[in-house]
């Protein structure tokens, strides 16, 4: 079956996004991670806006992760959702589900990762390394907040300068994490990075205020679990930027 593409402006704009990829400009800090002038860019290693790695730093003393609560304080605060939805349960729901989905979608990855590089522990101990994640922006599309009836707080997240120019359409999702020791509570390696959804022809997950944000949540977990198994000298690489999967 052949299939005639006609290129009017959304499809042109589906090319332009797919040349251009999902990278955005880096997020503000947002106070989850201690020192964060320390992280930098190193994409011959790592596709994150910025990242640190202790010196010296050996994966190989480690055999088991636990993966803490996700971090929604800085994102419902720092960005204006909660000052914009005083008292809102559904933002209250939604930022409860958002954090659950990361947790669980970062579990399901380690978990399902054919070498079990490192399993998942419930409880800290000797050789166990514990992740700790913040999501810490997010601007979904106008269509979702007003299915939602929220409020969002366009002059104070600095991210929607990002969505305004696709003309709302765009989700724009900011994570900040780190790694520590679970017994010295060291840090051994702190992330950031912001980033765009694929763009797709039909979204079927924009039905819920971070729907459009799965994807690239997805993405870094699966990235983590690729730097987890890869030695530092191999680049992981940064997804694409185009999808035809409406789900």
């Amino acid at each position: 079956m052949h299939m005639r593409i006609v290129f009017d402006g959304t499809r042109m704009l589906a090319v332009a996004l797919f040349l251009a990829g999902c990278k955005t400009d880096p997020a503000p800090d947002s106070g989850f991670l201690a020192r964060p002038e320390m992280m930098r860019e190193q994409r011959e290693r790592a596709p994150f806006d910025r990242v640190w790695v202790k010196p010296g730093f050996n994966k190989n003393f480690y055999n088991g992760l636990l993966i803490s609560q996700v971090n929604t304080d800085y994102l419902l605060e720092n960005t204006g959702w909660a000052a914009a939805n005083p008292a809102s349960k559904r933002l209250e729901q939604s930022a409860m589900d958002l954090a659950s989905f990361t947790r669980e979608t970062f579990i399901k990855e380690f978990r399902g990762d054919p070498r079990r590089r490192f399993p998942i522990i419930d409880r800290p101990g000797p050789g166990v390394a514990v992740l700790e994640l913040a999501i810490v922006e997010l601007v979904p599309s106008h269509a979702v907040i007003g299915a939602l009836g929220l409020v969002a707080p366009f002059a104070k997240a600095p991210a929607v300068a990002v969505a305004s120019k696709l003309g709302g359409k765009s989700t724009c999702v900011a994570i900040e994490g780190r790694l520590r020791d679970s017994q010295t509570r060291e840090v051994l390696m702190m992330f950031a990075d912001r980033e765009e959804p694929p763009f797709r022809i039909l979204s079927a997950k924009a039905v819920t205020w971070y729907g459009d944000a799965e994807d690239s949540i997805e993405m870094w977990a699966k990235q983590l679990v690729e730097l987890a198994n890869t030695p530092p000298t191999q680049t992981v690489n940064d997804a694409p930027a185009f999808t035809l999967n409406p789900w």
